[in-house]
């Protein structure tokens, strides 16, 4: 491979050339952090892969620019966290990795998510109004407008370049489109030439009395990213839906699975951090990997926000941990600006609808209680 010049090695990224993000109403982007409002597909695939966004996108990327619409990677970088920017020349000028949103349905309804990615949440806004957004259009069945998605899938695949196809929702695995896709790729003789890659809650491991796994044997390689953020109550309280039996119930039999590869994906948020031990816990008694993400929205629930004390709490429960002092360090340890009354109103208003108690959960957070200052 050829080396990249040193000039671009800061800004270059490949994914342009190699990689497609198919949102659920099938609009188009390079990659999974970029907005699709800059990216349309217009009518069809060729008419995004030979538009005027990707070709100046590409441009900036080749002459050493920062383009404007890969600002969450610039930002990223700048402090020191993980990137999605891919600073390598790719091997082939073919689409080598397809991700692909396949609905906005899901069965929980996360404090850290809005209705535009559950059904469920969008379901509860219209009592409380707590996003205010126009009512969200359920997408259940990606492909049933958008046949040339799965012939471009298979096309990839069979001609060598395709080795990886990452599918997320809303909740993936209780969906039409995801059956869909599945025995398309088995009917095609696609499927022991791929790796199939989930963003997934683990919450159901069969759909309409199919069994996934006896669908995921047919493929070369299955990856699970399965989301927990914490553990015990906290987890619970945070993503609503969620069931610790099922929870491990599901693990475990997916751990028997040979092509089956698992790790769970934990954002830290303030609901998460004080349960990160027992999440390590847990995880280590099953073998199982963890990759730690940087919370984003909503702003109120990043525990860079925290109190001084609690973040002095946070770095003692979390001594001794090599894990979890990388997390404090990375994730933790800055100073934003709290927001103690968008914490508490936020849960407040959640807590009259679900049922639930956001001090009993939390009783590190009732001295935020009334301060509206921090």
């Amino acid at each position: 491979m050829r080396e990249l010049p040193q000039k671009l090695k800061k800004t270059f990224c490949s994914r342009p050339w190699t990689e497609l993000h198919i949102e659920e109403d099938g609009s188009v982007t390079p990659c999974c952090v970029m907005p699709s409002n800059r990216f349309p597909m217009g009518n069809s695939l060729e008419s995004y892969i030979t538009g005027k966004p990707l070709k100046d996108l590409k441009k900036a990327l080749l002459i050493g620019k920062q383009h404007p619409n890969c600002e969450l990677c610039w930002n990223n970088e700048s402090t020191g966290l993980r990137s999605h920017r891919k600073s390598n020349i790719p091997k082939t000028k073919n689409i080598t990795n397809v991700h692909i949103r396949l609905s906005n349905v899901c069965n929980f309804k996360c404090r850290m998510c809005n209705p535009s990615f559950s059904t469920t949440w969008e379901i509860e806004n219209k009592k409380h109004y707590l996003f205010k957004q126009e009512s969200t259009k359920v997408i259940k069945d990606t492909f049933k407008d958008n046949h040339y998605i799965l012939n471009l899938l298979k096309e990839n695949i069979l001609n060598g370049d395709l080795k990886q196809i990452n599918i997320s929702g809303g909740e993936p695995l209780i969906t039409q489109a995801n059956y869909e896709l599945l025995t398309f790729l088995i009917d095609n003789n696609c499927a022991d030439k791929i790796t199939i890659a989930y963003s997934t809650n683990l919450s159901k491991l069969d759909y309409k009395k199919i069994n996934l796994l006896d669908l995921w044997n047919h493929f070369k390689n299955v990856i699970l990213e399965v989301s927990c953020d914490g553990w015990g109550d906290a987890v619970e309280y945070s993503r609503t839906g969620f069931s610790r039996l099922s929870f491990l119930n599901n693990l475990k039999t997916i751990i028997a699975g040979e092509n089956i590869q698992i790790y769970i994906n934990c954002v830290v948020n303030i609901y998460s951090v004080w349960t990160l031990p027992e999440l390590e816990r847990f995880r280590n008694s099953l073998g199982i990997r963890i990759m730690y993400s940087p919370c984003y929205l909503p702003d109120h629930t990043n525990p860079q926000r925290l109190y001084k004390e609690d973040k002095e709490n946070l770095k003692k429960l979390y001594k001794g941990n090599k894990y979890l002092e990388e997390v404090y360090s990375n994730f933790i340890n800055k100073y934003e600006t709290p927001m103690p009354h968008a914490m508490i109103e936020y849960n407040t208003i959640l807590d009259k609808y679900r049922d639930t108690n956001f001090f009993k959960v939390f009783p590190q957070y009732i001295k935020y209680k009334g301060d509206d200052n921090g």
